[in-house]
C-alpha cells in the first residue's frame, strides 16, 4: 500500500535549511533534518535524517539539485560527501548542480541503528543440515528481537518507500520542484520507488545496476550466482595474463578451492579470531565485482587469497559479509527482499540449484546472504517482493553492463518494462554499474543529466 504525501510541514519549510560547513572551511555543507518516524503518522514521533550538500561552481546557471544514492541498502552518501569524496564520484556535475545526498535512517550520522552483524561468526551460512538451518533461523531472529528492544520503532520503520518519502522532503526543503537523481546499486531501486509514488516530481532520473523487486528471493540468488560464477572464471583469467595477480602463474580456481576447504576443517588466522571457510566464501560478494573507477577489487582479492592460502585470513575477515557489523543493511533488506524460505528442505534446495548454476562460487552471493540474515526475522516485510510500474513520470534512464554479477543485466531489461517511457542503456564491459566500469556509459549519462538528451544505442 502507498503512503500518501505529507506536507512539508511535518518536516521543514521549503529553503529553511540552516546549512554549515561540515568541516572548517570545508566546500561541503551538511544539515540534519528532522522527518516523521513514519509518514503515515506526520504529528507523530519523529527521527534525524543527515544531509549533506555540494554547491555547484556556477550557481548563476546551476540546473538545480542532483541527489546522489551509492547503494546499499543503507549506503551513507552524506557521510561520503562530508568527507570530501563527491568529487571522486561525480566530478563533472560541479559546475551546473548542487550535489545532494543523505545518510538514510538507521546509518551513517542519521538516527543510528546498530546491533552487530546479522550474520555472525560461528553460525551456519550455509547449512547442511536440519539442525544448522535451525541454528542460522534462530541466530537471525535472536539478533532482530534485540534490535527491536533497542530500536522497535526505527526497526519498523526502515524500508525504502519511507526513505523514498524521506528523499522527497529533504527535495522539499531545499526548495527544489524536479527531482534529478543517480541511483547506482541498490540506490536503482531506491530511486524506481521514489519515481512511483512522486512520478510528477521526477526530473533527469538514472537508475543503474537494477535491482528488480519484481524477480523474487530464489531468483535473486540463482540469476546473481550464474553472474558470479562468471566473474570468477574472469577473475581467474586475468590471473592467468597478468604479472600484477597475486596468484600469477598458479591455478586460481584449486587455489581457491583448496583454501576454502582447509579453512573449514582448521580455521586461519584472523585479526578477531579465527577465519572459517564460510568468511572467505562470504567475501566474494565484496571482491569480484569490480567498480574501476573507485577500487581495484581483483587485486584485493588475489592478494587475499594468496595470504589466506599460507594461513593468513586476515583480508577476507575484513571484508567478509559474515561478521559485518552493518545491522541496517540487513534490517531494511529484511522489509523490501524477504528470503521467502518454508524450511530446511526448501533451503537445501536453494542451494543445491545456486551450486548446479555455479559449481565454484555456488550461494556465496549477496541474495543468499540477505536470505540467510533475514531467515528468522521477526518482523514482517513490509514492501515484500512485488512488480514496480512507473506511469507518468519524465523519461528515466536504465543503465547497466552486460557482465554485471551483482546486479545481473537481467534485472535491467525486466525494469525497462515496468517503467513507462524509460530508455536502457548497457555497456559491453564486466563490473557492477555503468557508471563505476564504463567511460562510454559515463560520458552517455553525463550528457543526459546535463543536457537532457536520453542515449540511442549501446556502449
Amino acid at each position: 500500500m502507498l503512503v500518501a504525501a505529507v506536507p512539508m510541514s511535518t518536516a521543514a519549510a521549503a529553503g529553511t535549511l540552516d546549512w554549515k560547513a561540515c568541516k572548517p572551511g570545508a566546500v561541503e555543507q551538511c544539515v540534519t533534518l528532522t522527518v516523521p518516524l513514519d509518514w503515515s503518522k506526520p504529528s507523530g514521533p519523529t527521527t534525524k535524517v543527515f544531509v549533506a550538500k555540494v554547491p555547484a561552481k556556477d550557481q548563476a546557471h546551476k540546473l538545480g539539485a542532483l541527489f546522489f544514492n551509492p547503494g546499499g541498502p543503507g549506503g551513507a552518501g552524506a557521510s561520503i560527501f562530508a568527507a570530501g569524496l563527491a568529487d571522486a564520484f561525480l566530478p563533472q556535475f560541479r559546475d551546473r548542480y548542487d550535489l545532494v545526498s543523505f545518510d538514510p535512517r538507521g546509518t551513517g550520522s542519521s538516527s543510528q541503528l546498530d546491533c552487530g552483524p546479522v550474520l555472525r561468526p560461528g553460525v551456519p551460512v550455509f547449512p547442511k543440515s536440519k539442525a544448522q538451518y535451525d541454528a542460522m533461523v534462530a541466530s537471525s531472529r535472536a539478533i532482530g528481537e534485540q534490535c527491536l528492544k533497542q530500536h522497535g520503532d526505527l526497526m519498523r520503520n526502515l524500508d525504502t518507500r519511507t526513505v523514498a518519502h524521506d528523499m522527497d522532503a529533504i527535495r522539499a526543503a531545499l526548495g527544489e520542484s524536479k527531482f534529478n537523481y543517480l541511483g547506482i546499486s541498490y540506490g536503482s531501486y531506491l530511486g524506481t520507488i521514489y519515481a512511483q509514488q512522486f512520478p510528477k516530481r521526477v526530473g533527469r532520473m538514472v537508475l543503474d545496476g537494477i535491482l528488480d523487486h519484481k524477480q523474487g528471493a530464489t531468483r535473486l540468488t540463482i540469476e546473481e550466482a550464474k553472474a558470479m560464477e562468471d566473474g570468477f572464471n574472469r577473475f581467474s583469467a586475468w590471473c592467468d595474463t597478468d604479472t600484477s595477480c597475486a596468484l600469477h602463474g598458479q591455478n586460481v580456481g584449486k587455489v581457491y578451492a583448496a583454501t576454502v576447504r582447509k579453512a573449514d576443517k582448521t580455521p586461519l588466522t584472523g585479526p578477531n579470531g579465527p577465519v572459517t571457510g564460510d568468511a572467505i566464501r562470504m567475501a566474494l560478494p565484496s571482491l569480484l565485482p569490480l567498480t574501476s573507477m573507485v577500487s581495484d577489487n581483483w587485486a584485493d582479492l588475489a592478494t587475499a587469497l594468496a595470504k589466506a592460502a599460507k594461513g593468513d585470513g586476515t583480508d577476507f575477515a575484513n571484508l567478509s559479509y559474515l561478521g559485518d557489523p552493518e545491522t541496517a543493511y540487513a534490517a531494511v533488506s529484511c522489509m523490501d527482499l524477504p528470503g521467502e524460505l518454508h524450511g530446511y528442505a526448501d533451503a537445501r534446495a536453494r542451494l543445491a540449484l545456486a551450486k548446479a548454476v555455479a559449481p565454484r562460487v555456488g550461494a556465496a552471493v549477496e541474495g543468499w546472504a540477505i536470505t540467510a540474515a533475514c531467515s528468522g526475522w521477526p518482523i514482517p516485510p513490509s514492501n515484500p517482493w512485488q512488480a514496480t510500474p512507473v506511469h507518468g513520470t519524465a523519461p528515466i534512464l536504465i543503465t547497466s553492463t552486460l557482465h554485471d554479477p551483482s546486479t545481473p543485466v537481467v534485472n535491467a531489461r525486466s525494469l525497462a518494462r515496468q517503467i513507462d517511457n524509460s530508455r536502457l542503456l548497457t555497456a559491453d564491459v564486466y563490473g557492477h554499474t555503468a557508471y563505476l566500469n564504463s567511460d562510454c556509459a559515463r560520458d552517455r549519462i553525463t550528457t543526459y543529466l546535463l543536457e537532457g538528451k536520453l542515449p540511442t544505442g549501446s556502449c
